[in-house]
C-alpha cells in the first residue's frame, strides 16, 4: 500500500520554471521541522558531484535540509553508509541523466529496496527525466521497452512528452507496452504528483498524456486529476 507520494517530472526540473511545482509537493510532507531531503544522482552520466550540489542548493532554498549521495556504482548501491540514511528522511530526489545506466546500477540493490519502502511511508520519492523513466515498470529505451526498476510498476513515463509525441504514434508506443503498464507522456515543466489515495495531480506549465490504448488519450492540465485502473496485487 503506498502512503507517500510519487512526484514525477516531465524535465527542466530544478529552475525557476519549476519552484512553485517543487514548493507544492513539498507542502505535502511538511510537518514541524524542514523537510530532510536526499538527492541520489544515480542516473546522471557527467558531472556527477555538480548535479548533487546544484539540485542539493536547490531545495535548500525552499526551505528543506538537503543532502546528496553519490550512489553512482552497484558497489555504493550496496554500500551502508551510502544507502541507509534514505530510510530516514522525507524525500528522495533522483536527477536526470541515462534511464539504462540508473537501472544497471541499482538493479537488485539495497538501494533500490530502500526506494521501494520510501513509498511505504509518509515520504516523497521524486524523479525527474531518466530516472522517472527507469523507475517504472517499463522505460523507453533504442525504439522498445525495456525492463524498469519496477518502484512504480503499474507506470511507464515519457519525459519532455511535447517532442516525443511528435515522432512516435501512440499505436508505436503502446505495440509492446507490458500488460498492466499504463504509459504517461509529460511535458517539460510538468509533474504528476501521485497521492496515496489513488489520485494523479498535475501541476505546472505543460500538459501530461495518459494513453489509455492506441486509439483513446486523456490529456490533463495543472490543477486536473485522474485516475488510473488499480494495479493487481502480486
Amino acid at each position: 500500500m503506498m502512503r507517500g507520494y510519487l512526484v514525477l517530472n516531465g524535465g527542466d526540473a530544478f529552475s525557476p520554471r519549476t519552484k512553485s511545482i517543487d514548493h507544492n509537493w513539498l507542502n505535502l510532507i511538511r510537518r514541524q521541522s524542514r523537510p530532510r531531503v536526499m538527492v541520489v544522482p544515480t542516473a546522471s552520466v557527467e558531472k556527477t558531484r555538480k548535479v548533487a550540489d546544484e539540485t542539493m542548493r536547490y531545495f535548500n532554498y525552499l526551505g528543506t535540509f538537503a543532502e546528496y549521495r553519490l550512489i553512482t556504482t552497484p558497489l555504493e548501491a550496496n554500500t551502508a553508509t551510502e544507502y541507509e540514511d534514505l530510510d530516514k528522511v522525507d524525500a528522495v530526489i533522483l536527477t536526470d541523466g541515462s534511464p539504462i545506466d540508473m537501472v544497471e546500477i541499482l538493479r537488485g540493490s539495497r538501494t533500490e529496496a530502500v526506494l521501494h519502502r520510501l513509498l511505504e511511508r509518509k515520504a516523497a520519492l521524486m524523479a525527474t527525466g531518466a530516472s522517472a523513466m527507469a523507475i517504472g515498470g517499463a522505460f523507453w529505451f533504442g525504439g522498445e521497452w525495456e525492463p524498469g526498476l519496477g518502484i512504480a510498476a503499474h507506470l511507464a513515463v515519457l519525459p519532455h512528452h511535447s517532442l516525443v509525441q511528435m515522432r512516435l504514434s501512440p499505436a508505436q508506443l503502446l505495440a509492446d507496452l507490458p500488460e498492466g503498464v499504463t504509459l504517461l507522456g509529460i511535458d517539460d515543466t510538468t509533474a504528476v504528483i501521485a497521492h496515496p489515495d489513488g489520485t494523479y495531480h498535475v501541476d505546472g506549465a505543460g500538459e501530461v498524456v495518459v494513453y489509455r490504448d492506441a486509439d483513446h488519450q486523456d490529456v490533463y492540465r495543472a490543477k486536473q486529476t485522474f485516475t488510473l485502473a488499480a494495479p493487481e496485487a502480486e
